[in-house]
C-alpha cells in the first residue's frame, strides 16, 4: 500500500551503469534493434523497481513512477557502456535514502527476478522487508518484472554474451543466457496437479504466498487462481501458523505450474487446498 513521502530539498543522485559485454560488442557494438528494445526493457524494469522502493507499491506500467526520475547519459567511448541516473526527490518509505539501500534494493529485486538465489541483504531496512512476514512483496515484484525483462535480454538472444548493471565501482547483477531462460516464462500448464508440501510465508491482503513443495524439494511463490474457494483460506494461515507437529500443518494442493523457458518451475497458481491426512 502506497504511503505519503517527505520531499527531500534536493534531488539525492544515484548513478548506474549498463554495460553490454563479449568481443562483437567492444569492437563492433551491439545490433541496433537488440540493443535499442533491450535498453527499452531495462528502463522498464529500473522504473518499475525503483518506485516499487519508492512507495512500497508495485505496478506493471514504468511510467507510473512517483517521487523519482529516471535519465539516460552519454554513451562511452570505446565499449558498449550506457550511464543512467536515479534522481530520487522524496524520502522512500521501504528502505533507508542511502546508497546501500538503494543498490541493494536493485540488486535483490532484479536478482530474484532473473532467477538467482540471492543471499539474505545485508542493508538492515532491505533486510527487513525480504526477512519479513511480507516476504511475498519481492515475489510479487519479480512477477511484474518479467515482460520488461524478457524484452531486456533481446540483446543476449541474439549474440551478446551478457549485460551488466552496475553501480560505481561495482556490479550488481549480471544477465545472461540462463537468466534470459528463467525470465521467458513458458504458458501457464493447463493441467492441475496434486502436490504436498506446508505454507512458509502467506500475505493475507494479496493472497500471495510461499509454500515448500515436497515433491519438488524447493519452496516455491504461489498466488491463488481465479477459482480458488474463498472459504478455504484459513488453511494456509493455519498451515503457517500451525503447531511444530508435521501433520497438522502439511496441506495437499492442486496447483497449475508456470516454468522457465529450461522447465525449472517458477511458481504455482492454486486451484484447490485441502488439510493432508496423516
Amino acid at each position: 500500500m502506497s504511503k505519503r513521502t517527505r520531499t527531500l530539498e534536493e534531488p539525492k543522485k544515484f548513478p548506474l551503469k549498463l554495460r553490454f559485454q563479449g568481443e562483437v560488442a567492444d569492437q563492433r557494438g551491439v545490433d541496433l534493434y537488440d540493443g535499442a528494445t533491450s535498453l527499452y526493457g531495462f528502463a522498464q524494469a529500473l522504473q518499475i523497481a525503483v518506485h516499487a522502493y519508492m512507495s512500497n507499491e508495485i505496478v506493471s506500467r514504468a511510467t507510473a513512477i512517483k517521487q523519482a526520475q529516471m535519465y539516460m547519459g552519454a554513451p562511452k567511448r570505446g565499449s558498449v557502456l550506457v550511464g543512467m541516473v536515479a534522481m530520487i526527490e522524496a524520502y522512500p518509505v521501504t528502505a533507508a535514502l542511502t546508497g546501500a539501500a538503494f543498490y541493494e534494493f536493485l540488486k535483490y529485486s532484479l536478482s530474484k527476478a532473473v532467477g538467482y538465489v540471492v543471499p539474505k541483504p545485508e542493508s538492515p531496512s532491505v533486510q527487513k522487508i525480504a526477512l519479513s512476514a511480507d516476504e511475498t512483496f519481492f515475489d510479487q515484484l519479480a512477477e511484474t518484472l518479467e515482460g520488461s525483462l524478457q524484452r531486456a535480454h533481446r540483446a543476449i538472444d541474439h549474440g551478446v554474451p551478457s549485460i551488466q548493471l552496475e553501480r560505481p565501482r561495482a556490479p550488481l547483477v549480471t544477465f545472461n543466457q540462463e537468466t534470459s531462460e528463467w525470465v521467458n516464462t513458458r504458458d501457464e500448464d493447463p493441467d492441475i496437479v496434486e502436490l504436498t508440501g506446508n505454507i512458509t510465508r502467506y500475505n493475507s491482503i494479496s493472497g500471495n504466498g510461499r509454500a515448500f513443495v515436497r515433491e519438488l524439494k524447493k519452496v516455491l511463490p504461489f498466488r491463488k487462481s481465479s477459482s480458488f474457494p474463498e472459504h478455504k483460506r484459513g488453511l494456509l494461515t493455519r498451515s503457517l501458523h500451525g503447531d511444530n507437529v508435521a501433520a497438522a500443518k502439511d496441506l495437499k494442493f492442486w496447483a497449475s505450474k508456470i516454468e522457465s523457458a529450461n522447465g525449472a518451475a517458477k511458481r504455482l497458481i492454486l486451484a484447490d487446498i485441502a488439510q493432508r491426512s496423516p
